[in-house]
């Protein structure tokens, strides 16, 4: 979007040029839509009341005060989710539109199931810290007054926020760092394993050390706790599928770089998979029930390819 000098809503159009991105970022921190929507319009107002003459740098300006707002929120978001029930995943990126700036950020997957999940293992000055660093390429001098400590504890915090996002044992449920979103024909063969009701097939297309991740919210029937192993992941899968509503229909949803298969039953999204692979394997599934979580997919399921599978 083009920016007219002239203009007597010239503020109003540089922020317009960066709400997607703000937005963007600030749910790469939260993972939920209504809070990143709140806090960039918290950045409006703020922009608003700020002289404008005074900012050399909109984008750097904006930015900061988005990752500040979103520190805040962190902050207390965290408490809220001790009262969750069962596990939380982070709310799929479901954008109407995606902004074009994205298309320029070294950290495309910054905005899967996976990375955001694994950023939940951090404090909420080390989340703050690795997306500017890790999706914006800011320097440690530039995030150091975001997060108000100096350069070299800036450093430090980023070194520590990484070693907190490996896994550190078989029984921890932290995605695996070193996979990426898993492609279309994975999608495919998973259905097809499904559709057979072939658990042999299905453990062929996992990684030993699958794990499975699913998000109730205490609204939709989920496993309450991960689930590990191939044969456990698969046995569970081949079992929920052969118990699907009569009238329930399968889609395919391929949302940035992120594949999603959508079952709707009823006339309602019930439930969304997506899934990361290493090694041509499927090592961790994010399996949404929660509705609320859910209906994010409803503007988008006309993007989607019905899938055709056996009653």
């Amino acid at each position: 979007m083009s920016v007219d000098p002239n203009g007597p809503n010239m503020a109003d159009q540089i922020f317009e040029t960066h709400r997607l991105r703000l937005t963007a970022l600030a749910f790469r921190m939260l993972g939920s839509h209504a809070d990143a929507e709140d806090a960039v319009q918290d950045v409006w107002l703020r922009w608003r009341n700020q002289d404008q003459d005074v900012i050399r740098d909109a984008t750097g300006w904006l930015v900061r005060v988005c990752s500040n707002i979103c520190l805040d929120v962190l902050k207390s978001a965290r408490r809220q989710r001790e009262h969750y029930v069962g596990n939380w995943l982070p709310e799929p990126w479901v954008p109407t539109e995606q902004p074009q700036a994205e298309k320029n950020l070294i950290e495309q997957d910054g905005l899967g199931q996976a990375y955001l999940l694994m950023l939940e293992r951090l404090a909420p000055v080390e989340r703050v810290a690795l997306v500017l660093h890790e999706v914006f390429d800011w320097v440690h001098d530039d995030i150091a007054p975001v997060i108000e400590r100096t350069p070299n504890n800036t450093r430090q915090i980023l070194f520590r926020a990484r070693r907190k996002m490996q896994r550190e044992n078989d029984r921890d449920a932290t995605p695996e760092p070193n996979a990426h979103a898993c492609e279309q024909s994975k999608i495919e063969a998973f259905i097809k394993a499904l559709n057979l009701g072939d658990v042999s097939m299905l453990i062929g297309q996992l990684a030993p050390d699958v794990i499975m991740h699913s998000d109730g919210g205490g609204k939709g029937s989920a496993a309450l706790n991960p689930i590990y192993g191939s044969e456990n992941v698969a046995r569970f899968f081949v079992g929920v599928w052969g118990k699907r509503e009569p009238d329930a229909r399968v889609f395919y949803l391929c949302n940035d770089r992120e594949n999603w298969l959508l079952m709707q039953a009823g006339g309602v999204i019930v439930t969304g998979i997506s899934a990361s692979e290493r090694d041509g394997k499927l090592v961790d599934v994010f399996v949404h029930r929660n509705p609320d979580k859910l209906v994010h997919f409803e503007p988008v399921l006309g993007n989607a390819v019905e899938v055709i599978v056996e009653k």
